[in-house]
């Protein structure tokens, strides 16, 4: 049993475009212009992977039928983490004192390294029963309280939510990778032009940041 936060936040901006950089054409004279964000975003992020990618998506070995408790607290640990960085990348994961102790109550901290970045998980064990190759063991992961935010990843996401109806999508620039608090607004923004009505129009959102990876909410 696992614990896996995640933002279900999805909603429509909207700030009103004029035609200034267009064919001459002109929309309603008190309509302001926006200021376009930096990064234009114009393709699919190959590296991408999230809650729905398979391990072998994410660079992780097949999950074994008889590994360790250990063992397959690390590799959900691993799977977590690539989750939420939402950009494939080598990992590693540890335990202290080299493993998950099976006693009920009992708390480990373990440990995962993602591109240099440490993320320390809490591993309860809340029951055991049985011993042996009949033993089963109830556990509940709890994330750190910050977590990484990857730049490759927020263009990515934005880029598969908007980039089928969107005539330019662009977002704030980033930095490659920096931590962030879960639940948290991130400061960023990105936008997209939305050209299916009457009048062109930029759709604002703004970058939240969750166990599950970079989300977007609407900016009224």
């Amino acid at each position: 049993m696992a614990v896996l936060l995640c933002l279900a936040i999805a909603g429509i901006g909207v700030a009103v475009w004029s035609d200034s950089e267009g064919d001459g054409g002109t929309g309603p004279s008190a309509a302001p212009t926006i200021r376009k964000l930096p990064v234009i975003v114009d393709s699919e992020e190959p590296e991408l992977v999230d809650i729905g990618s398979e391990r072998s998506e994410m660079g992780l070995p097949p999950a074994s039928g008889d590994a360790s408790l250990t063992e397959r607290v690390l590799g959900e640990l691993q799977e977590k983490t690539l989750v939420m960085a939402g950009i494939r990348s080598e990992v590693s994961a540890g335990c202290e004192g080299g493993q998950v102790t099976p006693k009920p109550g009992h708390k480990t901290l373990c440990t995962v390294t993602y591109q240099g970045a440490k993320l320390t998980w809490d591993v309860w064990v809340s029951d055991v029963s049985g011993s042996g190759p009949a033993q089963f063991i109830w556990y509940d992961v709890y994330p750190p309280d910050s977590g990484l935010l990857l730049a490759k990843a927020v263009y990515g996401r934005f880029w598969n939510q908007h980039h089928q109806t969107a005539k330019e999508l662009r977002c704030d620039r980033i930095p490659a990778l920096r931590t962030a608090k879960f639940g948290d607004d991130t400061g960023y923004e990105c936008h997209y032009l939305d050209a299916d009505g009457d009048e062109p129009r930029w759709v604002r959102e703004k970058v939240l940041f969750d166990t599950g990876g970079p989300v977007f909410q609407e900016i009224d």
